[in-house]
């Protein structure tokens, strides 16, 4: 996905070159375009805020496919939000499908297999969407939790999910300048937002979990307390007077365990250090052991697996 801090916008008339602009935006992708046009016609505008990339995308009907075959061909993962803003879509994934018409949306990821289905209406020979990726690793669900919440329709019409709508469009029509630190936090906002209110109308919420409301407050607890290098599962465990067993279970639920979680967190400040001004000259030690890290070798190592590079290329590729 290209990285640039300011607007990217890139316009196609080739067929051919249509695919590519899409992974140069987002991940690798096939495309079959619906019926022989006399000039095609696709655009794609990308701008950050923080880690969060928004986009718009227009063009004329076709399908978008990400295969189990095109899945090896990136890296990273990705979460994403696709609103419809003019036309019609049908998305698929997971086993679910959700029919879109203007304002609705979706969120879906890019590391298994899905299937859009853009099409124009009567008033124009274009679709226009508006995507929102995050690196999956800054979204606050789990495995299991995403699975059961891909391609269910968020209606864009009314009540809360209506409410989202309106702000995730005045987010991309706006492009909102803020300081980068602020960047990062509304970054953050806007996607724990999103998975809380696809969760709450989709029925995943505190109604069908009552470890729900204890476990907002462990994933806070573990929040404010990354830099502490003794944090592990048994402290986290006696500061919310439950057993290690029974703290074990709930994140199990979620398809994660706690230092899997704790690890992540770690990663994702650190990873954020080296892009932002508060990293700004601090050495990769200083930066590690500012979020619970006591080894350099083991955070380059966690950092490597987590994010396919190193630190210390991770943070050059960035300043470039």
């Amino acid at each position: 996905m290209t990285a640039a801090a300011a607007s990217n916008e890139t316009n196609t008339s080739q067929r051919e070159v249509w695919r590519d602009l899409l992974r140069d935006h987002f991940v690798s992708l096939d495309v079959d375009v619906e019926r022989d046009y006399g000039s095609f016609d696709g655009a794609v505008h990308s701008s950050f805020l923080g880690h969060l990339q928004v986009s718009g995308v227009r063009s004329v009907d076709q399908d978008v496919i990400r295969t189990k075959e095109l899945l090896r061909c990136d890296g990273e993962r990705y979460f994403q939000v696709c609103l419809v803003r003019r036309g019609e879509a049908r998305a698929t994934q997971d086993g679910h499908e959700a029919t879109l018409r203007p304002g609705d949306f979706v969120i879906y990821e890019t590391e298994r297999p899905f299937h859009w289905a853009l099409r124009s209406d009567a008033a124009s020979p274009y679709w226009d969407l508006a995507v929102f990726t995050w690196p999956r690793d800054t979204i606050q669900l789990s495995d299991s939790e995403s699975v059961s919440l891909t391609c269910r329709t968020l209606d864009g019409g009314s009540g809360i999910t209506g409410v989202l709508s309106r702000m995730l469009t005045d987010v991309l029509v706006a492009k909102p300048t803020v300081s980068e630190a602020g960047a990062l936090r509304i970054a953050d906002e806007i996607g724990d937002l999103v998975a809380t209110i696809a969760t709450e109308t989709h029925g995943l919420g505190e109604g069908t979990d009552r470890h729900a409301s204890l476990l907002r407050r462990i994933d806070t607890y573990i929040d404010e307390h990354l830099g502490d290098p003794d944090m592990s599962p048994e402290r986290v465990a006696q500061a919310h007077f439950v057993s290690t067993r029974q703290l074990q279970r709930m994140f199990a639920r979620r398809g994660q365990t706690v230092s899997q979680v704790i690890r992540r967190q770690r990663l994702e400040r650190c990873r954020r250090d080296l892009l932002t001004r508060r990293g700004g000259d601090a050495t990769l030690t200083e930066i590690c052991v500012r979020w619970g890290f006591t080894d350099l070798a083991v955070f380059s190592r966690a950092f490597r697996e987590t994010y396919g590079t190193s630190p210390t290329a991770y943070r050059t590729r960035a300043r470039a």
